[in-house]
């Protein structure tokens, strides 16, 4: 057994039917990999749509349930039950071609060495700001130095993480499993482990998926301020987390707060705060300008918006992590190794 490929889902049945037609449709011999789905008690049509892809492919899919609910839990409770040489966990918001399986598989073999292999993601919306939120997701400005979803064309090398990454099984022997304090950006954590015990990650543009970004602002802000918060706390949970594209967001609003007030006490904080501003706005036009020839004049202002609104969510999201009592929990995390003991509610 290859490849075990993980799908980690609660409530998506607009996406689940269609991604699992495809992992059960690859070019890739059926025997040397397996399907595990996990659904975190879902409310919606999403465990129903999954019995029925289970009767139209009869003993392709092996059905787990995360009473949890926690994406964390969801990998462990795949990774314990897995068999495969590699595990390959993919967001249930996405989307993989019929060749991501026999490219990852080139990849690992190009690259034995690395401790996982990822390639690129392609981010798409529907609607009005379903289009609007993915090109400002696929910007440098809003995205920062994120290998994985501003690289174009033919390029590959060793990063600083990849996406729905395929992990070689004795990492989880070495670094322990996902830590299960962590509700969201757990990969960051485990990743920063990873790297920490010497271990690499290899992208290639070979390797391709689509990312379904939200399509409402109210949603694109919401996951925005979440992926602050969790950021940061999955930081104080393990060291190395942080890349500067994570901080810039949360400097850019500590550093606009300080001024704002300084500049009624000073003018030097004044004239610093102003040339910020327009620094800012200057950058906000230049990276706005380019959606003007997918989406003409209508989009710009929208799309100023939300890079404004994601630079200031994830910003805000980062300095809430401080208000919370569980950021300021003294667990013993670091002597933890987040092991098989942890999937009981498996068996």
């Amino acid at each position: 057994m290859v490849f075990s490929f993980l799908l980690v889902v609660r409530n998506e049945e607009d996406h689940i039917e269609k991604l699992l037609e495809s992992i059960l449709n690859q070019d890739f011999p059926r025997k040397k990999y397996e399907v595990i789905v996990v659904d975190g008690d879902s409310t919606d049509q999403t465990p129903q749509l999954i019995e029925t892809i289970q009767q139209r492919y009869p003993n392709r899919i092996r059905f787990l349930s995360n009473p949890r609910r926690t994406l964390a839990t969801g990998w462990n409770l795949g990774i314990y039950h897995s068999r495969g040489e590699y595990v390959i966990r993919v967001d249930g918001h996405s989307q993989i071609p019929k060749n991501f399986l026999s490219s990852t598989y080139q990849v690992t073999r190009k690259v034995p060495e690395a401790s996982c292999v990822g390639g690129i993601v392609e981010t798409v919306g529907t609607g009005f700001w379903g289009e609007v939120n993915a090109y400002v997701y696929s910007h440098p400005f809003g995205v920062g130095n994120s290998k994985f979803r501003t690289t174009k064309g033919d390029w590959e090398g060793y990063v600083d993480t990849v996406p729905y990454a395929a992990y070689k099984r004795e990492v989880f022997e070495e670094v322990g499993y996902f830590d299960e304090h962590l509700k969201r950006n757990e990969d960051l954590e485990m990743h920063a482990r990873i790297r920490n015990s010497g271990g690499s990650f290899f992208l290639s543009t070979a390797i391709r998926s689509t990312y379904y970004v939200r399509n409402t602002l109210s949603a694109f802000v919401k996951k925005s301020f979440g992926d602050g918060k969790w950021t940061m706390m999955a930081n104080k949970r393990g060291t190395g987390v942080l890349r500067w594209r994570h901080l810039i967001p949360f400097a850019v609003v500590l550093l606009s707060a300080v001024l704002g007030i300084a500049s009624f006490f000073s003018p030097v904080a004044l004239t610093i705060f102003l040339v910020l501003i327009g620094a800012y706005l200057s950058l906000l036009v230049f990276s706005s300008w380019g959606i003007t020839r997918q989406r003409g004049w209508k989009a710009f202002a929208p799309c100023m918006l939300s890079f404004l609104l994601l630079h200031f969510s994830r910003g805000f999201g980062s300095a809430s992590s401080f208000m919370s009592k569980h950021y300021w929990r003294n667990e013993r995390v670091h002597e933890q190794r987040y092991d098989k003991k942890i999937t009981n509610i498996a068996r």
